[in-house]
């Protein structure tokens, strides 16, 4: 997330930052950094309110467009294959292991849902806003191709601060997208943002050389580069305000009186006294200008004729071109690049019980079929594993779990006939036989075999009223996202869905559901790998964490899903049924036993184990 700090000096420097009103223009935008930012009023502890965030989104794009502003969203991909981030990756796992705990426990905290990526780029493509899925992480991709297209970035990426860009940077925070404003007399649309370039910042420097803010932002630290901040000089001695931050100020001070990097690096090599210091020192900074140096984009052919990203890391290149392609049209989860050259991953979190196992172990066979199609090795090697990093308890910990292969090729994956594609998917989530869709509709049809999936994998076992509520969701869901049904919606359900406050935080049922959205992720992934074999839904309808955790609550209390949560609602009952059969027969006797014995029978002290949010 670049240099700390950096955003509040520079809004602290009134010559620095000005307002624009931005429309009629292209605008590259910093695709991750956009749905943390649009997700970030939404409700966080319930596991996803992901219906409420298509609003948003949609709500986002439909302004640039009344603005003529032409969005072009570019994501992150993998990790960075030379690892010299990955220590900030750890680090920053840790911290959302802490915040994400915090929010279970109704403190100040934070949670992306765990399928936010996913939802956020089927919005896009459902909106038809270009978007590109990069092989690592997109900063400088951003930089570069709007640098190319002098045109602006949208972000609240400090490090687009550094960048040289030529259509300058706009800060997220600033972007007032929610009130779209006329000019006067032409009564033309803008958007009123606040406006920054790097030659605004070096015009109040002492007309500073831009080419040395990449050795300011590699002295006081970026994702990629840790220097001993005591192998230099105290840089506040340098600054020329009282209060703020004076470290920033005192280096920019500082550099604007050397007259190019070489210059700089050569002044601050003469404290050292010891060589290998100055090494490193050399080493790092010299890296760090090669980090923000900007030169063609290799992503441009890619919004103009479709063509895969160029430049692609030598690990990669092995990849089939169906692979690329879908991967950069964001159709596959860039976990698998990370797997393929990594052979490592890590995993997200969400609202959970964390004295309980990681909601991630219940869909680890999953990902074990992921890795052995990506990462196929002959009969007589040995076989592949791949680095998980997960939680335990409190502390990010990892582990290497054993690639299962299968007989499917991945160069010829697609190829493969769609029965086999579907076996091994269907095999993989211990389901017997496809659904048929006169029972199960095609957009729910990957829930209930996830559902089945969980219900037999998770631990501890998912409770009856947990499961009802689930299903009782995907009602809700299937029928709100067509006009056509949405009027079968039971009042029921649209007034428990409107009372978050009134809804409390259930762990127990939250790491249920928390199990049940990681299978889900899991089984896209493995889905959109073997093409779809099982029809794509559309994932903003198959979860409501609110409505769920409500209609938890009220099974709990007695409450009757048919005679009253579904009340008067034949339609919705009949769907209900329609899915809980398509579940169960898949169930073995002992389970469905159980899963009956539990109605009617949920009391209130099953609650115990209660936060409120």
């Amino acid at each position: 997330m670049g240099v700390r700090g950096l955003k509040s000096y520079m809004e602290g420097n009134g010559n620095v930052i000005k307002s624009e009103k931005f429309r009629n223009s292209k605008l590259v935008i910093d695709g991750s950094n956009l749905y943390y930012s649009l997700y970030s009023d939404l409700d966080q502890a319930h596991g996803g309110e992901y219906e409420a965030f298509e609003k948003v989104v949609s709500r986002f794009f439909a302004n640039l467009r009344i603005c003529e502003i032409k969005p072009y969203v570019v994501l992150d991909g993998g990790d960075d294959i030379s690892n010299k981030k990955f220590d900030t990756l750890k680090k920053r796992a840790q911290d959302r292991i802490k915040r994400t705990d915090a929010l279970s426990k109704g403190q100040e905290g934070e949670a992306l849902p765990i399928l936010i990526k996913n939802v956020f780029k089927q919005i896009l493509r459902k909106l038809e806003v270009p978007v590109i899925q990069c092989v690592a992480e997109a900063d400088w991709e951003v930089a570069a191709l709007a640098n190319e297209w002098n045109c602006p970035v949208l972000s609240n990426d400090s490090d687009f601060f550094i960048f040289d860009i030529k259509g300058g940077f706009l800060p997220l925070s600033d972007f007032h997208w929610k009130k779209v404003k006329s000019i006067k007399k032409s009564n033309q649309k803008y958007i009123l943002a606040s406006w920054y370039s790097v030659s605004n910042l070096c015009s109040t420097l002492n007309c500073m050389n831009k080419h040395l803010l990449p050795i300011f932002a590699t002295i006081l630290g970026n994702d990629y580069a840790h220097l001993d901040k005591t192998l230099f000089p105290n840089w506040t001695e340098f600054s020329l305000i009282s209060k703020g931050n004076r470290n920033i100020d005192g280096l920019l001070r500082w550099l604007s009186h050397h007259k190019d990097p070489k210059d700089a690096i050569e002044a601050l090599l003469s404290t050292n006294t010891k060589p290998t210091d100055s090494d490193t020192v050399r080493k790092v900074l010299n890296e760090g200008l090669q980090e923000y140096h900007l030169t063609s984009s290799s992503i441009a052919q890619f919004f103009k004729s479709g063509e895969p990203q160029s430049k692609v890391p030598e690990p990669l290149q092995s990849l089939p071109e169906w692979f690329m392609k879908a991967s950069g049209e964001g159709k596959l989860n860039s976990i698998l690049l990370d797997v393929f050259t990594l052979h490592r991953v890590t995993l997200n979190f969400s609202v959970q019980d964390f004295s309980l196992c990681s909601n991630n172990l219940t869909s680890k066979p999953i990902r074990q079929v992921i890795y052995g199609l990506m990462l196929q090795v002959a009969a007589e090697e040995e076989q592949y594993k791949v680095e998980e990093y997960d939680r335990q308890g409190l502390m990010l910990t990892s582990s290497k779990v054993t690639a299962i292969s299968t007989n499917l090729q991945l160069d010829t994956l697609w190829e493969t006939p769609p029965t086999e594609r579907l076996k091994v998917f269907l095999n993989t989530l211990c389901v017997s036989e496809a659904l048929d869709e006169r029972l199960v509709p095609a957009n729910l049809q990957l829930a209930v075999y996830v559902t089945c999936y969980w219900l037999k994998h998770a631990q501890p076992e998912p409770r009856p009223e947990f499961f009802w509520a689930l299903l009782v969701g995907l009602v809700y869901g299937e029928l709100s996202r067509d006009p056509l049904t949405e009027k079968e919606v039971p009042e029921s359900l649209k007034n428990l869905k409107s009372h978050k406050k009134e809804t409390r935080l259930d762990l127990e049922a939250a790491h249920a559901y928390s199990q049940w959205q990681g299978s889900l992720r899991d089984s896209i992934c493995l889905s959109q790998l073997l093409n779809n074999p099982v029809p794509e839904p559309e994932y903003a309808w198959l979860y409501s964490g609110v409505l769920v955790h409500a209609v938890t609550r009220e099974v709990k209390k007695g409450v009757s899903i048919k005679q009253k949560v579904l009340a008067k609602a034949p339609h919705a009952q009949k769907l209900y049924h329609q899915l809980r059969k398509a579940v169960e027969l898949e169930l073995d006797d002992d389970m469905k036993t159980r899963l009956r014995a539990g109605r009617g029978q949920a009391t209130v002290q099953q609650a115990s184990n209660v936060q409120t949010t």
